[in-house]
């Protein structure tokens, strides 16, 4: 997950073989607050391109919200 310029983290496990694309998930830091606190949801902001998602593990729909 990239924040930038906030931050840079590992949301789940990789797949540990070598070889595989990487998953990268980038957002704004507005928009990261929103879907962390469920003010908004996964599909939302990634059908309005303000959430990137690429890989097979890049969807964090069901990770979030973090906070309730």
């Amino acid at each position: 997950m990239r924040i930038p310029p906030y931050a840079v983290v590992q949301c789940v496990e990789g797949p540990g073989t070598p070889g595989h694309p990487p998953n990268v998930v980038e957002t704004d830091p507005l928009t990261w607050l929103r879907l962390a606190t469920g003010r908004t949801g996964w599909a939302e902001e990634l059908d309005a391109a303000r959430v990137s998602a690429s890989g097979e593990r890049a969807d964090l729909g069901d990770l979030l919200p973090l906070m309730g």
